[in-house]
């Protein structure tokens, strides 16, 4: 009876092995993409490299979400070089849907010696039928030159499986809450300030935003989406307005934002 007992721990146990291994390979994938999307910009240019690697229907901010593929394949050709790199990295239990982010540069010039801008970036991927991986949304937000540091990529740690599925109208009623549901690792992204986990603000973000949502998409497995649409926010400098962008994550079973961006829509 003990036999039998160990060899069940033991199968299962290769099982969970096997799953992670797999789960391991996919967001690795995942990272080279954007790491081959990274290397593409600086080999053809920032527009030819957006044009191969968003999805046909991939959304940008210019700075109104508008069809990524065509905002590029029309625009006139540039020097200005684009630079970037994956800090971080998380995958749907499909293995299909994932989102990355980290710092970016940009260089008006390719002689110019140091970069005009910089900031972070946050990307959400899907794979494609052909089993390419794609960018279906993407959003930047910008800071001084002067916050730039290197980042070590974290790919992200498997959590518990969720047996249940989120749902579109759950998400899209914690999208437009005025008091955001944070974990404690969610990335937080402002204009003008180096991002930070929620866990290690000093001040909590504003819970006076006001969201107007004008798409979302979620993952076959159900357990990672996005949100996004255009906000406004009462300032000591009046009305902010501008868009943003939110993946979020199932955790025990509730929508949690793994990741907020707000962008000003005048700066």
């Amino acid at each position: 009876m003990k036999t039998a007992t160990f060899l069940l721990l033991a199968l299962c146990l290769c099982a969970f092995q096997a799953t992670d291994a797999t789960r391991d390979k996919a967001l690795e994938s995942l990272a080279n993409a954007e790491r081959n999307f990274a290397a593409a910009s600086g080999k053809k240019g920032l527009h030819q490299a957006f044009v191969e690697y968003l999805a046909e229907d991939g959304i940008v901010f210019a700075p109104a979400p508008t069809n990524g593929k065509k905002l590029h394949a029309a625009a006139p050709e540039s020097k200005a070089i684009l630079t970037w790199y994956p800090a971080f990295a998380d995958i749907s239990a499909s293995l299909d849907w994932g989102y990355t982010t980290g710092p970016y540069t940009f260089k008006a010039n390719p002689g110019d010696e140091e970069p005009a801008g910089a900031g972070f970036y946050l990307s959400v991927w899907k794979k494609q039928p052909d089993g390419q991986w794609k960018v279906a949304i993407d959003m930047g937000n910008s800071f001084s030159t002067e916050l730039i540091k290197e980042e070590v990529y974290q790919p992200a740690a498997a959590t518990q499986s969720n047996l249940s599925r989120g749902t579109k109208a759950a998400l899209l009623t914690s999208d437009e809450q005025k008091v955001q549901p944070y974990d404690s690792d969610t990335f937080i992204y402002r204009y003008g300030r180096y991002p930070a986990k929620y866990k290690d603000l000093v001040i909590a973000p504003a819970a006076n935003v006001i969201y107007t949502n004008l798409g979302h998409d979620i993952s076959s497995a159900g357990d990672m989406g996005y949100t996004y649409g255009s906000y406004t926010q009462p300032t000591s400098r009046g009305e902010e307005s501008g868009y943003y962008l939110k993946v979020w994550k199932l955790l025990d079973g509730q929508w949690k934002l793994a990741a907020h961006n707000l962008v000003p829509e005048t700066k």
